[in-house]
């Protein structure tokens, strides 16, 4: 089965001090287990860049530097295939949305 990630997932990955991290560590290994193909979009790499390089405390923001960020949006990229979006894509939604 094919199963996108969430960005808050992704989030909680990369903060070892959150107390959701070990039960998101643990999905993971749960469904790599299960060789279960997991997916992230370019819209999860763009929020996860804006909490992560948002002030600390600030909106639940990371307070990673540029650097940091980078790192982390390189790690998240090595782990999970970006998914394709067709540029209809927020039609689509904007569509849904307003009917």
């Amino acid at each position: 089965m094919a199963t996108l990630v969430d960005t808050n997932i992704l989030l909680r990955s990369v903060q070892p001090h959150h107390p959701h991290y070990t039960l998101v560590e643990s999905a993971f290994a749960f469904l790599r287990a299960r060789e279960e193909a997991l997916f992230v979009t370019v819209q999860n790499l763009i929020e996860s860049w804006a909490v992560a390089t948002r002030p600390l405390g600030s909106e639940n923001g990371l307070g990673m530097t540029t650097f940091a960020a980078t790192r982390e949006l390189a790690a998240i990229k090595d782990l999970f295939p970006i998914l394709p979006e067709p540029a209809s894509i927020f039609e689509q939604w904007e569509n849904l949305v307003t009917t």
